[in-house]
């Protein structure tokens, strides 16, 4: 709090300061303002006028600066101004009142009686001092200027008369605007005498009354009576020698010449590529400018496409026919539509005798047989197997990957059974390969003992597990 205090005091005195301070200058320039009028009556603007005007300048700046609440500057303006008045002071002093000596002259004298001679008495001197003041300071003394309080101009006309004279010739024109000060003239021509009407572009339009006196006119028939030439008469951006359309307005791309709608759909002919035709505006490709009758291109007209913007067979009135198993037959005709098939089962699986077809897996109703610890594959039981499931990946081009899996039982070592496994996997693709069935539809995985099926601690639950898998990974 005693800080706020004492704050809010060093801010009332820094108030205080400044405003004695403002009133002292104000104070001052009253009194240079007396000597300023003093030094101008005492012939400064004859004999010092740079430091009169230096004196005057200083003061009406000083004057500004504390209107503005600029106490330093006004300081300074006042201390300028009262050097430059002193030395106006000092340079006046002889342009000042002359003082005139008089003397008496005794009169003539006169046939007098003759007197006793008396002692000679010295002459007496009269001193008569004669002020001659100039009050505008113009160099011309009041007694011999008509006009005192107007200081002359000194402009070279008249200037012994003592008075200001504006217009010198008399026209009407001030002399600071006049350009032919001395010689009657016009305002129109700057005070100087009036000429003769030229056409100095030589388009036939007077210059009095042409607007570009220095630009001859286009003469294209618009707008040819100013006298200016005009370069874009539509104002389209494109200069009339390269517009086709000068006195119409349109963009470059057409020239210059205004766009039109000739099939009235509301697109410009200039961005319809079909400028003769209506756009549908059926919500497809409408800005365009075409009419487009098959919208999804599939041979059906919109007019009876129940999906215009899907397309689909005439047989489904233009809609998609949906093909959910995604065997390649539509659920329309698919007898199994949930079941991937063959076409010749309309939809439905092919019957095979060792394998079975299902949406995520080719079944093998008994395994495949291999030598015991190794990868060859034995027994005709086998090869029919192998010959139905590559016959299935024949029929079914809906299947894009197969994963086929060899697993093992647990008896062994862990890394054995895996490598046998993949080893056996492996065997079971060569098989394949061989039966035409194109690699980028098969891939080989052995997982050894770690998916197993059935439990390891009995002879079924190992035979179980010891197993081929065809399993689909991709549609």
């Amino acid at each position: 709090m005693k800080r706020l205090t004492q704050s809010a005091l060093f801010t009332l005195l820094l108030a205080s300061l400044s405003c004695v301070s403002g009133n002292k200058i104000r104070a001052d320039t009253e009194v240079l303002t007396a000597d300023v009028e003093r030094a101008r009556r005492g012939g400064a603007l004859r004999c010092a006028p740079a430091e009169l005007a230096a004196a005057e300048a200083n003061l009406d700046f000083a004057r500004g600066e504390l209107s503005q609440g600029n106490s330093s500057r006004a300081a300074q303006h006042v201390r300028d101004a009262d050097t430059a008045v002193k030395r106006a002071l000092e340079l006046s002093k002889n342009c000042g009142p002359r003082q005139v000596l008089v003397r008496d002259r005794p009169e003539t004298p006169q046939a007098q009686p003759e007197q006793p001679q008396q002692p000679t008495q010295p002459q007496q001197q009269v001193v008569v001092s004669i002020e001659e003041t100039d009050s505008d300071g113009d160099g011309v003394l009041d007694k011999d200027d008509p006009c005192p309080e107007q200081a002359e101009d000194v402009d070279g006309f008249q200037d012994q008369d003592g008075c200001p004279d504006p217009d010198n010739d008399g026209d009407g024109v001030l002399d600071a605007q006049d350009k032919c000060p001395l010689i009657p003239g016009v305002a129109e021509n700057n005070g100087c005498p009036p000429e003769a009407p030229k056409d100095r572009d030589g388009d036939g339009i007077l210059d009095n009354v042409d607007k570009c006196p220095d630009q001859p006119e286009d003469k294209d028939g618009f707008e040819d009576e100013d006298g200016c030439p005009e370069m874009d008469n539509d104002l389209d951006g494109i200069v009339d020698g390269t517009d086709k359309c000068p006195n119409e307005p349109g963009p470059l791309q057409n020239l210059g010449c205004p766009i039109v709608d000739k099939d009235g759909d509301g697109i410009n002919d200039d961005k319809d590529k079909c400028p003769d035709e209506p756009e549908d505006k059926d919500g497809y490709q409408d800005d365009d400018g075409c009419p487009d009758l098959d919208n999804d291109s599939d041979g059906v007209p919109d007019a009876q496409d129940k999906c215009p913007n899907e397309s689909g067979p005439q047989e489904n009135a233009g809609c998609p026919d949906p093909d959910r198993d995604g065997d390649g037959v539509v659920d329309r005709l698919d007898a199994c539509p949930d079941d991937p098939g063959v076409k010749e089962e309309r939809g439905c699986a092919k019957q095979y005798k060792m394998v079975i077809v299902k949406k995520d897996r080719i079944e093998i109703k008994k395994q495949i047989l291999f030598g015991t610890g190794s990868a060859k594959i034995i027994g005709k039981q086998s090869t029919t197997i192998l010959d139905e499931v590559a016959q299935a990946l024949k029929d079914a081009p809906w299947i894009r990957k197969m994963r086929i899996e060899g697993h093992t039982d647990s008896m062994g070592n862990d890394t054995a059974n895996l490598k046998l496994s993949q080893k056996r996997a492996d065997a079971v693709m060569a098989q394949l390969l061989k039966r035409g069935i194109d690699p980028g539809r098969m891939e080989a995985v052995g997982f050894g003992e770690t998916k197993p099926v059935a439990p390891n601690n009995t002879k079924a639950g190992r035979a179980l597990n010891r197993r081929t898998e065809f399993n689909v990974v991709r549609q």
